[in-house]
Parts: C-alpha cells; sequence; structure tokens
C-alpha cells in the first residue's frame, strides 16, 4: 500500500512538474518575442506592447512644447530602440526577468546647451540623436510580473520601471525637466 501510494505521489509531482515546465516556455516564448521586437526594430510590436495601439500616442505636454508631430516623437524612440538590446534572463512562476541595454539618456535634458524654450523641434531631435550615439550604455535588470490567462501570459509593459530602462532613462529625463519647468513656471506666477 505504502509504495502504491509512494507511486501515486511522485506520478502527481512529477505531472505538476511537467505541467509548470510547459508553462514556463509558454513564458519565456512570449517574453522572446518582445525582446525580438526590440532587437529587430519591430516598432508596431513595441508600440503595441508598451501603448496597447501600434501607433504611438501623442503626449499633450510635448504637443504644446514642440507642436504636433507624431511622427518625430515615434522616430526619437525608434532612433533610441536602434541601440537598446532586451534579453530575456530568466522567467519564474510569477515573473519574467530581462536584461535591458539602452544608452544612457537620464542626462540628454541636462546636457542641452541652450534654453528649452528657445529650442526648435529640428533642433532637439538633432541633439537627442548625437547624445544616442555618444552615450554610455547602462544595463538594467526589470523584472514584470505575470499572470496566465487561457495559457497565455499577461505581462504589464507599462511598467514604469521597464519603460525607464528601455528608453534608458529618458522617461525619467522628461520628468524632471517638465517638473523644473513647472517649478520655473510657478515661480514667475508668484
Amino acid at each position: 500500500m505504502k509504495k502504491l501510494l509512494l507511486i501515486v505521489l511522485v506520478c502527481a509531482a512529477l505531472t505538476g512538474f511537467v505541467s509548470c515546465g510547459k508553462q514556463n516556455e509558454v513564458v519565456k516564448e512570449n517574453a522572446q518575442e518582445i525582446a525580438d521586437a526590440f532587437t529587430d526594430g519591430d516598432m508596431a510590436t513595441i508600440n503595441k506592447t508598451i501603448f496597447g495601439t501600434n501607433e504611438l500616442e501623442v503626449d499633450e505636454e510635448l504637443t504644446d512644447m514642440w507642436g504636433d508631430n507624431n511622427q518625430s516623437q515615434e522616430g526619437i524612440l525608434e532612433y533610441i530602440f536602434e541601440y537598446v538590446t532586451v534579453k530575456v534572463k530568466r522567467a519564474t512562476e510569477r515573473t519574467i526577468e530581462y536584461e535591458i541595454e539602452a544608452p544612457d539618456m537620464k542626462n540628454v535634458f541636462v546636457d542641452l546647451n541652450t534654453n528649452t524654450t528657445d529650442i526648435s523641434e529640428d533642433e532637439l531631435l538633432q541633439h537627442i540623436k548625437d547624445y544616442v550615439k555618444n552615450a554610455k550604455t547602462k544595463v538594467s535588470i526589470v523584472a514584470l510580473e505575470y499572470i496566465l490567462v487561457d495559457e497565455e501570459p499577461i505581462v504589464d509593459y507599462r511598467d514604469e520601471a521597464f519603460i525607464s530602462a528601455v528608453t534608458g532613462g529618458l522617461l525619467d529625463a522628461y520628468q524632471l525637466l517638465y517638473e523644473e519647468m513647472m517649478e520655473e513656471y510657478m515661480q514667475g506666477v508668484n
């Protein structure tokens, strides 16, 4: 009886491991597709993954500052992503861990040699492109949680840490610039 019970328990455990292994492979394959989109420069997949659409949403604050040019904004990200490497480091039962190497963009606006109110859109785009080419790279490890729905992993790639990592900190640099501009504006109002 003990042997039969032991055999049943071992079979149940092995079935669980095989099932978990299959789910883990599906998760790894899905994660690798996202990593490959960055390697291949597949902006349609990247936009759908990060923004939930095939087109980049226009940032109203940027539109107010530099005019409405969705193509230019998408071009900035596309240009940065040419220098980004995304690798799937590992997948666990709950998370996917990515290793992301990207140009360090955290000082892109700090290193701008002119007042941001006096810069044209073309000058800004050129500055960012030059900055990307010459920037040191930084490596970030980002772990994203996922859930399985109908054996498909659902991951929130809109995660701030992930977006910051794949843009090399451009998101953080933009937020800092915006905060500084608002602070200057508020001081001018008072």
